[in-house]
């Protein structure tokens, strides 16, 4: 076929006849139909590159030709599958890398492109190192998880996609947490408008920065996976099996990271591998300390209804003994479970109902209750030395009702709340004391009192609910209220001494009570400007970040 023609102001070649062959019965024409759209679009690329330019409008001709039929492409799985054999031969690895990036950048967002696609061209185009389906372990036995409570903080994973977070926000974030820790190596995973505006900085905050080409995932890596050690002492991330509505693509951020790191920080790390995990688990519902993981009943949830075979909590059968009994035998079984993957025994932040009066086990299990739907770590800090930090309504009530006008104006201005003024304090005292926190409330108390029974030192922290209702901006949001919950932060120890970060809420006066309290049981609090995006969805400092430990 003759190519001359495909100067970029000749008429388009007819992809109609090219996908007709490309489907043919006849396994010769196909091929010949595919060689030459290959052939078609490498030098549409060539052509682009020798101009040196190229718009937005370019682009999107040139992903065009290269799927063919978009629309088909995008709607009948079966020409999908003749079309993505040829996509990576269909831009040559010496193309200029913003023509590449920028490919990539569209081509995420058509519909059918998976990561399993995307993972092929990627690495075809020159675009990552590696290939992850090249680094995946069959295995997840004997993996060693760090404890939350020591070592120091090595390196930091973040996400930050643009369409949550711009590059002002990014920077002010990423700048405070070098100045804490200019050791630590911030890995970032973000696109190419964050990307961009961060480059410049990167040497000088010990940036790592990993193009994500406009793959649609979450603000918070701790969730989807964990950063483990395997047998000959090189990083896993282990996947969780379990995905979580709504954010069903962060199952490939695990393995986005492992094909994106950059050749020397993989080879630090060990040749990085991934696996997934074989039981559910997610890890803003568990603590680990050296000697065990701390959960709550909630935690285990998704696989005690799949023990049970149902899918919603049996609450009315926990009124008689043996619908309670029923639902603590499948819940040791998922403990038991996770106990084995976790390298430690389980051990609840709570206790549980296991025998005496039907009426209290049945009122046990109601308090119970009252916690779920909130994230352990978001209510609970574990320290080292046996000591705890848990959050507390009433001390959040307190909080608010000597609030100085100033904190109230900072509050109002760092979420973009309306009313101003005495109507926010009111609707603000108010959400306080709602049916949902008040039992929020009471599982709190519950909590502290089984964590001091269980010989820790425990401190209270205040905590805030913030209807959704109060956001003058609510576009995109469907949930009813979010915290400011100064629990929600990272523990590390540095020479024997420990220290913890989190993101600052906004309110200097909660701000410095967690400081304070903090400090009265031996640690160093750092209190970052906030990703306020995450935190109005209810992601707080860990949700937002994952990391890689070393001993003390």
């Amino acid at each position: 076929m003759a190519l001359a023609f495909l100067g970029l102001s000749a008429a388009p070649p007819d992809l109609a006849t090219l996908a007709r062959a490309l489907t043919s019965s006849d396994a010769a024409v196909a091929k010949r139909a595919g060689d030459d759209l290959v052939s078609l679009a490498r030098e549409r690329g060539r052509a682009l590159a020798r101009r040196g330019s190229w718009s937005r409008a370019d682009v999107l001709a040139l992903l065009a030709l290269q799927l063919v039929d978009p629309e088909r492409f995008a709607g009948d799985e079966g020409f999908r599958r003749r079309v993505l054999p040829l996509l990576p031969r269909m831009l040559e690895p010496q193309a200029p890398a913003g023509l590449r990036d920028a490919l990539l950048l569209e081509l995420n967002q058509v519909r059918g492109f998976d990561f399993a696609a995307s993972d092929g061209v990627e690495r075809a185009w020159g675009a990552i190192p590696r290939r992850a389906s090249g680094r995946r372990s069959e295995t997840a036995s004997g993996l060693r998880f760090d404890a939350d409570t020591a070592g120091r903080l090595t390196a930091s994973v973040y996400s930050l996609p643009s369409f949550f977070f711009d590059l002002k926000t990014a920077d002010a974030f990423l700048s405070a947490v070098h100045a804490a820790s200019p050791e630590r190596t911030l890995v970032v995973l973000t696109d190419s408008t964050v990307l961009a505006g961060l480059a410049p900085r990167a040497k000088e905050l010990s940036l790592r920065l990993l193009d994500t080409y406009g793959r649609p995932y979450s603000p918070w890596p701790r969730d989807p996976f964990s950063l483990v050690h395997a047998r000959n002492g090189g990083v896993r991330v282990l996947v969780r099996p379990n995905l979580q509505r709504g954010r069903e693509e962060d199952a490939n951020l695990g393995p986005e990271l492992v094909r994106s790191l950059p050749e020397d920080l993989d080879r630090a790390w060990g040749k990085v591998t991934w696996s997934t995990a074989p039981v559910p688990f997610h890890n803003g519902q568990v603590m680990l300390t050296p000697d065990a993981a701390w959960i709550t009943l909630h935690a285990l949830e998704p696989r005690i209804l799949a023990i049970l075979g149902i899918d919603r909590v049996p609450v009315e059968s926990f009124a008689t003994a043996a619908g309670i009994g029923r639902y603590l035998a499948a819940a040791d079984r998922a403990a038991e479970e996770l106990s084995r993957l976790y390298g430690r025994p389980v051990r609840f932040v709570h206790p549980l109902p296991r025998q005496g009066d039907l009426a209290a086990r049945t009122e046990l299990m109601r308090r119970i209750g009252g916690g779920a739907g909130y994230d352990l770590d978001s209510i609970v800090t574990l320290l080292p030395g046996g000591k705890a930090l848990v959050a507390d309504a009433a001390a959040g009530r307190s909080l608010l009702a000597k609030l100085p006008a100033a904190d109230w104006d900072i509050l109002r201005r760092g979420y973009g709340l309306e009313p101003a003024g005495d109507a926010l304090a009111s609707a603000l005292r108010t959400a306080q004391g709602t049916p949902e926190v008040e039992a929020l409330g009471g599982f709190l108390d519950l909590v502290a009192q089984q964590l001091a029974g269980s010989g820790m030192t425990v401190r209270r922290l205040p905590v805030l609910t913030v209807p959704v209702a109060l956001l003058a901006d609510r576009s995109g949001l469907s949930h009813e209220s979010f915290l400011l919950t100064w629990n929600n932060a990272v523990v590390e120890v540095r020479k024997g001494q420990a220290r913890a970060e989190g993101f600052s809420y906004l309110l200097p006066s909660g701000d410095q009570a967690a400081r304070d309290a903090f400090a009265a049981l031996g640690v160093h609090l750092d209190l970052f400007p906030p990703l306020v995006r995450s935190i109005v969805l209810n992601g707080g400092y860990r949700c937002a970040s994952n990391h890689l430990r070393s001993p003390s």
